[in-house]
């Protein structure tokens, strides 16, 4: 199901639930602390997301719709290669410095606790990441901002590495810069 097919009660569980799976991670809480936080019968939480295995797929869903139109946002309004990674890796920082972990790197550490429409979501969420970086790195190479890169899969899957270990690191450092000194770090690699 669509996220733009929810109703609005859906959309603060899903809500509640990813924030408390950026922060804690998946398998440290329940449907009692949804309860608990929106006020709502867990029943109800059951009504929408009978198991919480459809709870994660459809988290994951909605996580990768908003980003990817944040991705196509930044297409719309970012001329260069360049400033299109910059934008994208603003994105990790941002998640960083609010003390959170990208959802899908959170499920993906608890990948063998779920269902198998949660874990072919994960996949379609880095697929279409590095697609979308390889597509801004030829961008930038085009623009003769960025050197020419052998493999443009590698190095898509090398910078999407580097932003989401470098979250998982900044979280223990507890300095929201690590991720922003690790974002520069890796752009002035790919640089000419």
């Amino acid at each position: 199901m669509a996220s733009h097919d929810l109703n609005d009660t859906a959309h603060r569980i899903l809500d509640v639930a990813e924030g408390l799976t950026q922060t804690q991670g998946f398998n440290a809480f329940s449907y009692k602390d949804i309860q608990a936080e929106l006020g709502i019968k867990t029943s109800s939480i059951h009504y929408y997301f009978p198991t919480k295995s459809d709870l994660a797929t459809a988290m994951v869903d909605r996580y990768i719709e908003r980003f990817l139109e944040a991705l196509e946002e930044i297409d719309q309004k970012h001329k260069t290669g360049l400033a299109k990674l910059q934008a994208m890796g603003r994105i990790f920082v941002g998640v960083a410095a609010a003390q959170k972990l990208c959802l899908c790197g959170m499920l993906t550490s608890d990948v063998l606790s779920l269902p198998q429409d949660g874990l072919n979501e994960l996949r379609r969420f880095y697929k279409e990441t590095e697609r979308w970086i390889m597509k801004a790195i030829t961008q930038g190479i085009n623009d003769g901002e960025l050197k020419d890169s052998t493999s443009l899969e590698d190095t898509a899957a090398h910078l999407l590495a580097a932003l989401e270990g470098g979250m998982l690191v900044a979280r223990v450092r507890k300095d929201s810069g690590y991720m922003q000194a690790v974002l520069d770090q890796a752009l002035d690699f790919l640089g000419k």
